[in-house]
């Protein structure tokens, strides 16, 4: 058996890039609003936001000097960007966004249990912030195992 050598662990996440048309408008947004904890950027061409467990979210202004680099990154961009909040959190988060003049799109209860709001960004990005699962959803027989049953 060969010794693995050994590598510094990786540290980080996924990152997110959204091009964005006003940084300053999206900062405000996303900080003031989301409270995401700004990490660095020149609100003049972009700004990069903590969004736990190492991931960063990256905004770029669209028609500034870095939106071409940013451009092939941002191409796979999710139409809905989801954040993972707590159940008893739900309901703090539906209050500050009314407090704060964010609209809630929209309200879903899922069928194991879990619950999400959704609101725009300034640029009318999808943001989905969704409880985990009140259950476990049933688990799928793997398509192998159901062949031998037959």
């Amino acid at each position: 058996m060969r010794k693995r050598p050994a590598i510094p662990r990786l540290d980080g996440g996924p990152q997110t890039v959204l091009l964005v048309e006003d940084v300053e408008r999206s900062v405000e947004f996303y900080g003031t609003k989301l409270r995401l904890e700004r990490r660095d950027g020149d609100e003049s061409r972009y700004a990069e936001f903590e969004t736990g467990s190492g991931s960063v979210l990256v905004l770029v202004r669209r028609d500034g000097s870095i939106a071409p680099m940013a451009s092939p990154a941002a191409a796979g961009a999710p139409l809905t960007l989801a954040f993972n909040i707590d159940l008893p959190a739900y309901d703090t988060w539906k209050k500050w966004f009314e407090k704060c003049g964010v609209p809630i799109e929209r309200e879903n209860k899922w069928i194991h249990g879990g619950k999400s709001l959704f609101v725009r960004d300034p640029d009318g990005r999808r943001l989905e912030f969704k409880t985990p699962p009140v259950i476990a959803p049933p688990k799928q027989t793997p398509l192998a195992e159901k062949k031998k049953e037959e």
